[in-house]
């Protein structure tokens, strides 16, 4: 009898055992085994998603806007140049290039250093004058105006100016309504152009800047000329054989219905017309990218 009770209680024993380790089983399965299967079917769907494309663009042009207000601006200049050159498809591109065309004009008018910027000293002699410092140095007499706080056209032997050659390349792009400005081959500045009336289909791909005259009523003026600064002023590009240069310039008024817009040529607003004058002169080459519609 005593042998019938022990093998009763084993076996009880046994049941009990093996019923802790279904249990236990049950609870790491329920425990780790089932939440790490959802999981890699979690990953699996996400994987299956198409989600948004990255941006390394926008990290960069964060990192720059950081930069600026820490004041570092020489970093967050190549930050940006670094996003024009290599990350033409970020979202960050367009609003890239207004800050980098602005920080660079900033640069160009003030009388900070800046690659390429010289000091010069004027001379005793009647030649050295305006006209002949900025074509000697390849600049205008606007930009030396400009950056030297000059009223008037009169500089003094022994007074000190701050130069710099504008050796600039102009692209136009009718299409995109964009002229930009190239510095050693390298984004400047864009201008956007607001309207455009031209007096044949097609434009030659290469010309250079002819001129950059001013005009009061019908009279063409100099720019070494006292009345330049109030004159109404011109781009002109060079001339090829019967055919006159483009002229960019301020919008005309609307012309009488049935009329044609006077004078013809490409528009820029005239903010961007009194900066550009300035700083374009006579010989620099110009591009049109694509021909767009006259």
């Amino acid at each position: 009898m005593a042998r019938v009770h022990i093998r009763i209680v084993a076996a009880l024993l046994a049941l009990a055992v093996l019923a802790v380790t279904v249990l236990g089983a049950y609870y790491m399965y329920r425990e780790n085994i089932v939440p790490e299967q959802k999981r890699k079917e979690e990953v699996a769907a996400l994987l299956k998603q198409k989600g948004p494309k990255a941006d390394p663009g926008k990290k960069v042009f964060d990192q720059a806007m950081e930069l600026i207000r820490k004041r570092e601006m020489e970093a967050a200049h190549e930050k940006l140049m670094e996003i024009i050159d290599v990350y033409r498809d970020s979202e960050r591109y367009e609003p890239a290039r207004v800050v980098l065309g602005e920080m660079n004009m900033d640069r160009l008018f003030s009388r900070v250093p800046m690659p390429g910027k010289l000091e010069y000293t004027v001379g005793r002699t009647r030649q050295d004058n305006l006209n002949a410092i900025a074509a000697k140095f390849r600049t205008t007499i606007a930009y030396i105006k400009r950056v030297n706080n000059l009223l008037g056209t009169v500089i003094h032997p022994g007074d000190r100016l701050v130069l710099y050659p504008l050796d600039f390349e102009v692209e136009v792009r009718l299409q995109d309504k964009r002229v930009t400005l190239l510095k050693d081959g390298r984004y400047f500045k864009d201008y956007t152009i607001v309207g455009h009336h031209l007096p044949f289909a097609r434009m030659g791909r290469e010309t250079t800047v002819a001129e950059t005259p001013g005009w009061i009523g019908e009279k063409k003026i100099r720019p070494d000329d006292e009345r330049y600064t109030a004159a109404g002023k011109w781009i002109q590009t060079a001339s090829k054989g019967s055919r006159a240069g483009i002229i960019f310039c301020p919008e005309p008024p609307p012309p009488p219905e049935g009329q044609q817009p006077s004078p013809a040529g490409i528009y820029l607003s005239a903010e961007d017309m009194h900066e550009l004058i300035t700083i374009i002169r006579p010989g620099i080459p110009l591009r049109f990218i694509d021909q767009g519609k006259s």
